[in-house]
């Protein structure tokens, strides 16, 4: 039963992040997420239902149109397939739970908003509004059925919002210009709300530490400069992800560790 449930995730979280890619190349140009219905950008064929398989219509088509035989761009070939793993690694974490449904529509926001910043560097308020409403859900109603109130939550949104717009204000004061936007301000201070203060400071560190690692590494390999804009909440959103599934087994082991 796991098996099957888990192959399911992983394939509602690939269809949903074709949707989430559809989301992510529309938007920024104010396009309907709706209508055209998917076509080529190159002879504006439009695509049938068989090439529009998340990840095999990519495969089988070895990455081309089938009319024109353009290039497709792996970006949403991987973006589907991060959509499956994310959907996987939450069903194989949470298993059959409230927490699994929440997980999902968590992953699918981030994903969305990770997408969006790499391609535009802007962090769009309706997936701001959507991902704070889900981890406001996700803080207030296991309180109220549970009748206790655990103020994590809101000291998290409290550190998480005063300690970027703290990091903002001192960057902006030292580079003269806008280091930080305000969408990762707000993404951090939501991110406190559904965390905890705990699980967003190691958010904070596995963000860091991967987009250190990965941004240096394009500096070496000459595929960036050091003036080149960073995109933080894809790093942000990834560091999110794995303190909401994994942080409260990691600070249980540390604190095993060091007691």
């Amino acid at each position: 039963m796991n098996i099957i449930l888990a192959i399911f995730s992983f394939i509602l979280g690939a269809i949903l992040a074709s949707f989430g890619g559809v989301i992510i190349a529309r938007v920024p140009y104010g396009e309907s997420i709706v209508k055209p219905q998917s076509h080529c950008s190159n002879c504006n064929n439009n695509l049938k239902w068989y090439d529009n398989i998340p990840i095999l219509s990519f495969i089988i088509l070895r990455g081309k149109c089938r009319y024109c035989k353009s290039k497709i761009g792996y970006f949403y070939f991987i973006i589907e397939i991060l959509g499956g793993l994310i959907f996987l690694l939450v069903f194989l974490q949470f298993k059959i739970s409230y927490n699994t449904i929440i997980g999902f529509f968590i992953s699918f926001i981030l994903l969305i908003m990770a997408g969006l910043d790499y391609k535009t560097h802007y962090v769009y308020d309706l997936s701001l509004i959507s991902l704070f409403l889900v981890s406001a859900a996700s803080y207030i109603i296991p309180q109220i059925i549970n009748l206790e109130f655990n103020p994590d939550g809101l000291i998290g949104l409290a550190v998480g919002f005063l300690g970027f717009l703290l990091i903002r204000i001192i960057a902006k004061l030292i580079t003269k210009e806008e280091a930080l936007g305000l969408g990762d301000v707000y993404l951090m201070g939501t991110a406190g709300l559904l965390l905890g203060w705990q699980n967003l400071l190691l958010s904070v560190l596995f963000g860091s530490v991967i987009g250190a690692i990965i941004e240096v590494t394009l500096i070496i390999i000459k595929k960036k400069n050091r003036e080149s804009e960073i995109a933080f909440v894809p790093y942000l959103a990834l560091g999110i992800f794995l303190a909401y599934l994994y942080g409260n087994t990691i600070i249980d082991w540390y604190l095993r560790m060091v007691l």
